[in-house]
């Protein structure tokens, strides 16, 4: 839950930076042949927004989970009697010469008027789709918001429209990015294919996660076999697998987005939901009593 909070804080200030004219320059473009970390310009030279310091900031969080109607109940810690609240006064402190606005929902949504923000990858992308969306409610909490489909069901998307300033913000689940693909042997996952990467196309910002699966095995495995070309085996090394897959989609980054406008940004891995320490497996599904999260 801190990281979810607090993570988000720090994409939105990433967001902020890129979607300003004055930081046009900013811009973050991934490509397997020339990767670039986000910076803005600034009268001391340039800025590294991924360094800097956690700081304590008592006028945080910047929304209330529990007056939030965009979390699901399994990721609201606060609901389930998590008992310790500071965890939500941090916020990301980049050092000098960075100097990145203060979060504005309301200039946010002026900002984005028109534009469609969309989040892939797994659970927790999710995660900061959904805190992204509590602070844009937070800072305009009368503002009409259109669900779609209106059960809020991800299949495969899920898609919420703040009316008033025509701001789309979608999240897509794609636990894997490249694509499981079923065949009559089953299901197999393809290291080199990413077709589904239409629908994500149109954005005008993209974040992308994944990790969380990739060493998943067993009955929480969502595929049969594993492929790269022409071969196909039943197993490979995950990591190794994963890295296959992240140049398939650095591939279809360069290909597709590079040269367009669209922001695309790609999260780091964080700890799982259910328990933090190491990144260790999952025991149950709820917060209740957690304190790393």
């Amino acid at each position: 839950m801190r990281r979810r909070t607090v993570i988000a804080a720090t994409i939105v200030a990433l967001l902020l930076v890129a979607c300003t004219a004055a930081a046009a320059a900013a811009a973050l473009t991934i490509s397997k042949k020339n990767q670039h970390r986000p910076a803005s310009e600034s009268s001391g030279g340039s800025c590294d927004m991924f360094a800097g310091a956690w700081l304590a900031d008592e006028s945080y969080p910047l929304y209330d989970s529990a007056s939030c109607p965009f979390v699901r109940g399994e990721f609201d810690c606060r609901r389930f009697s998590r008992p310790d609240k500071q965890y939500l006064k941090y916020r990301w402190q980049p050092s000098p010469p960075c100097s990145p606005p203060r979060f504005d929902g309301l200039a946010l949504l002026r900002m984005w008027g028109g534009k469609k923000v969309m989040f892939v990858g797994d659970s927790l992308a999710l995660n900061q789709y959904e805190s992204l969306l509590c602070m844009l409610h937070a800072a305009a909490p009368d503002a009409r918001a259109t669900v779609s489909p209106r059960s809020g069901r991800i299949d495969p998307a899920t898609t919420v429209t703040f009316d008033e300033y025509n701001v789309t913000l979608v999240y897509y689940l794609s636990h894997y990015l490249v694509d499981i693909v079923s065949e009559k042997a089953g299901r197999v996952l393809k290291l080199d294919k990413i077709d589904e990467g239409r629908n994500w196309l149109g954005a005008d910002v993209l974040v992308f996660d994944s990790w969380h699966w990739w060493p998943r095995s067993g009955k929480d495995q969502p595929w049969d076999y594993i492929q790269e070309g022409s071969q196909v085996a039943k197993d490979m090394d995950r990591t190794a697998a994963f890295t296959k897959a992240l140049n398939t989609w650095a591939g279809w980054v360069d290909a597709n987005l590079v040269q367009t406008s669209a922001k695309v940004f790609f999260q780091g891995i964080s700890p799982s939901h259910y328990r933090g320490k190491n990144g260790a497996p999952r025991r149950g599904s709820r917060a209740r009593g957690r304190r790393s999260r």
